[in-house]
């Protein structure tokens, strides 16, 4: 019962984001901006502080001047320490659900009861859901500070969610069956090169998956790789640390390897118009640093756990022979196959069906008749005298039994039920299976993720493209897994709310960007990024007058090498955590991303350093 409610959360989840988007997307169809709503947020340069030296002066006269500012940045922090807490909450949620399931077990609940207070956590406890639910409490200060066309403005016009739409299609591409069985053959044959070990494979996704993100742009790395990482490592079950360590360098990773193009890293688009950066300038300042961060990164935390993958080695192996065989010897056809002899053969024995069916239909008629009698002995009476006659009510009792029974044949005997009156079977390990996937299916997929990548800034593209592609995919569906839309549309929602909440960020970061040396800028991006978008602190660093190159270097080399600290640091952080935090159990810790990522985030950022 709890996954079913909590099934219900997410969809109430998704239609307020789903309601956002479309409502700003339709008013910005149907109308311009209102005249006489008040400029929101306040342009930087209208609080006239730019010969104010003290970031502290800065700050406390922007808050005297607009006391919004101050609550708003309140709420930001509120929503933030939300986000260290999901593990708390979740902890909280488990053991009420399970205290209600032993209730239920000695009988003093009823068995499709909940704990409303566990449901009510276990909510608050998804990491995904966190800005979104902070968001409606900005929208409600905006309204008590301003009015509700103000509200309505800033969130229609105000707040790009292009990168969340763009999130949405591009993982929803990214984890289909054909695109994830060609990058699982390419990283094998990579792995293959250097021995074909669990070592070589976790190194090849790790290294080859986030520098892939250059090209493909780092939400599709970044799902790519967590799939990737999900079935060859944490399937194996590896020691907690390792999961953390493992994810926190996905995360690091993924933000620095989309630094060799000026497109595909989320922090370096922001920038790359304004300051014309191209792809040879990425290559020559950041590329090449990156590619040799995410190697000796990889290969230090391989030595800290190289003892752990030796003993991981046998599972891995005993994996391996397993899809071997069921790829070149006992594939899933041949097996069904002889199966459906055995089965065949069961059918042909008439006394052993028969012996089942005479059992069953006698105990059902004992049920019936006991059901039928307590009818009689407790209502028949007051039903009569309703006016209803005796024998329709003995007919609609015999329908409603049939109705009844059918219901709980099919889900406890199904095999006894005639094939038209049976459900559809739906296998639980449909997604696993061994089919190969033909050429021109993959292709086509290709197509579709060129199409929404080339089209990345153009929604009015790239949303009819995923379209498509769903109606694609169910003509080719023998040959694709169930999409699953719940994942990007929650990874989404997160970044939505999160760009509403960094719109009224720019009060404070953008003075403390521009009133610092380089050394200092690059530090104080890296920790900026953890606690706000690393887009949005290379934005508003756009806004900054009087930018040298070396402090754009810096402010863009701090933005990226932090961008793994956090899950709110980089937009495609929330992707990989959506896929993997079942590994966590569900409760993956703030903490723990951070204790892992700071490595390869000073490593990073020693590079940038003394390379630059």
């Amino acid at each position: 019962m709890g996954r079913y409610h909590r099934k219900a959360w997410a969809v109430l989840v998704l239609c307020f984001f789903g309601l956002t988007v479309m409502g700003g997307a339709a008013a910005l169809a149907a109308e311009k901006p209102a005249d006489e709503a008040k400029a929101f947020p306040r342009s930087l340069d209208s609080y006239n502080d730019s010969d104010v030296k003290s970031i502290a002066a800065i700050l406390k006269n922007r808050i005297k001047q607009e006391p919004f500012n101050l609550v708003a940045s309140i709420i930001f922090l509120c929503a933030i320490i939300h986000t260290f807490l999901t593990g708390k909450f979740m902890a909280i949620a488990h053991k009420w659900e399970h205290e209600h399931e032993q209730k239920i077990k000695k009988n003093l609940a009823d068995k499709n009861s909940v704990h409303h207070g566990a449901e009510l956590f276990h909510f608050l406890g998804e990491v995904e859901v966190v800005f979104g639910l902070w968001a409606i409490i900005l929208a409600g200060v905006i309204f008590a500070f301003y009015d509700w066309l103000t509200v309505l403005n800033y969130v229609a016009y105000n707040v790009n969610f292009v990168e969340a739409e763009f999130v949405v299609v591009i993982m929803t591409l990214a984890s289909t069956r054909p695109i994830l069985k060609l990058s699982e053959t390419i990283i094998r044959k990579i792995a293959d090169l250097f021995g074909g070990t669990l070592t070589t494979r976790w190194l090849a996704i790790l290294t080859v998956g986030p520098i892939l993100g250059s090209l493909i742009t780092e939400p599709a790395a970044m799902t790519i790789s967590a799939l990737l990482l999900a079935n060859s490592f944490y399937e194996l079950e590896p020691s907690r640390k390792l999961k953390y360590a493992t994810l926190g360098l996905l995360f690091v990773n993924i933000s620095v390897g989309g630094t060799l193009s000026h497109f595909a890293a989320p922090p370096v688009l922001m920038v790359a118009a304004p300051w014309k950066w191209d792809m040879a300038f990425m290559i020559v300042n950041f590329g090449w640093k990156a590619i040799l961060g995410i190697t000796v990164s990889n290969a230090l935390y391989y030595l800290i756990f190289r003892s752990e993958f030796k003993e991981l080695h046998h599972k891995f192996t005993l994996r391996v022979l397993e899809d071997e065989i069921q790829r070149k010897y006992l594939n899933r056809k041949e097996f069904g196959i002889e199966f459906e002899d055995v089965v065949a053969g069961v059918e042909k024995e008439v006394d052993f069906r028969q012996s089942i069916e005479s059992h069953i239909d006698k105990f059902l008629s004992q049920i019936k008749e006991r059901l039928g009698e307590r009818l009689s002995r407790r209502h028949m009476s007051s039903i009569v005298k309703a006016g209803v006659d005796q024998n329709l009510i003995q007919e609609a009792f015999d329908k409603r039994f049939e109705e009844i029974k059918l219901a709980r044949m099919r889900e406890f005997l199904p095999g006894l039920l005639p094939e038209e009156d049976r459900v559809v079977f739906r296998d639980p390990e449909w997604d696993k299976r061994d089919d190969p996937v033909p050429a021109w299916v993959t292709i086509v997929h290709l197509g579709f993720m060129v199409w929404t990548i080339v089209n990345a800034h153009y929604p009015t593209l790239f949303i009819p493209g995923l379209l498509f592609f769903l109606g694609f995919a169910q003509v080719t569906s023998p040959f694709q897994n169930r999409i699953d839309l719940k994942p990007p549309l929650l990874v989404g929602f997160f970044l939505g709310g999160l760009v509403i909440h960094g719109g009224v960020q720019g009060w404070w970061i953008a003075p403390v960007l521009g009133n610092l040396a380089e050394i200092p800028l690059m530090l104080g991006a890296t920790i900026l990024t953890a606690f706000n978008d690393n887009a949005a602190i290379t934005f508003l660093s756009t806004l900054v007058p009087n930018f040298t190159d070396t402090l754009k270097y810096a402010v863009v080399a701090g933005a990226v090498a932090g961008g793994g600290l956090t899950v709110i640091a980089n937009a495609p952080n929330p992707a990989g955590l959506s896929i993997l935090k079942k590994y966590f159990d569900n409760e993956v810790s703030p903490g723990g991303i951070l204790k892992y990522a700071i490595l390869p985030t000073v490593i990073m950022l020693v590079l940038f350093i003394v390379f630059s």
